[in-house]
């Protein structure tokens, strides 16, 4: 019998791979014959999968942002009061910061180039996931003033835009100057003070 292939579990260890070889060296340097001998199979089976290396850097990305999608849908339908919810949002934006450091500096290195920035459409990519992201805890916010559980005087969408600023100043802060781990949770500790003292500051009508 001809034997079964788990495609899926095949792609991830491709990109595994390719994480690896560009952490090594560099998107531009690395080629795909490189990436074959880090994933452990000849050229012919990656392309296959990966007919370019361009293709590889949205799927990439992937393995972080449609899982951490996932995760804010199915918060996002909790029963837990709004104030977690955002709060639990922000926590799972935070949970893969050790991973998505590995991959931070291809990103750099991508957004660097006008050019290869346009074709493959990486700026796009990240504005739609940030907008998605801004999106989660607007709509949440909005759901807690209803509830009369949140500040009725904030402006959700201008409170959610800047959360999000918060939330990608933090994450490449720890990405590119290795924040200690400990004092990084101590930011994340003032942060959410800020935020429960400004959603139950004032009158909530």
């Amino acid at each position: 019998m001809p034997k079964i292939v788990d495609k899926a579990a095949k792609r991830r260890e491709i990109l595994e791979a390719a994480i690896a070889t560009f952490a090594q060296k560099g998107y531009h340097a690395a080629k795909m014959a490189d990436i074959a001998v880090a994933a452990g199979m000849g050229k012919g089976t990656l392309y296959e999968y990966f007919p370019t290396k361009e293709a590889l850097p949205k799927e990439i990305f992937d393995l972080f942002f449609a899982g951490l999608d996932a995760q804010l849908v199915t918060l996002k339908r909790s029963e837990l009061p709004p104030i977690e919810i955002i709060l639990q949002g922000i926590q799972l934006s935070f949970a893969d910061k050790d991973e998505f450091a590995v991959v931070n500096p291809l990103i750099m290195e991508l957004l660097g180039s006008k050019a290869l920035d346009e074709s493959l459409g990486l700026s796009r990519y990240f504005e739609g996931w940030l907008e998605r992201l801004s999106q989660f805890f607007a709509d949440t916010i909005r759901a807690g003033q209803e509830a009369r559980q949140i500040n009725s005087t904030i402006h959700a969408d201008a409170f959610a835009r800047m959360l999000v600023s918060v939330i990608d100043g933090m994450g490449l802060h720890y990405c590119m100057f290795q924040v200690d781990p400990a004092f990084f949770q101590l930011q994340y500790q003032e942060l959410e003070t800020m935020i429960r003292h400004r959603f139950l500051a004032g009158n909530m009508p």
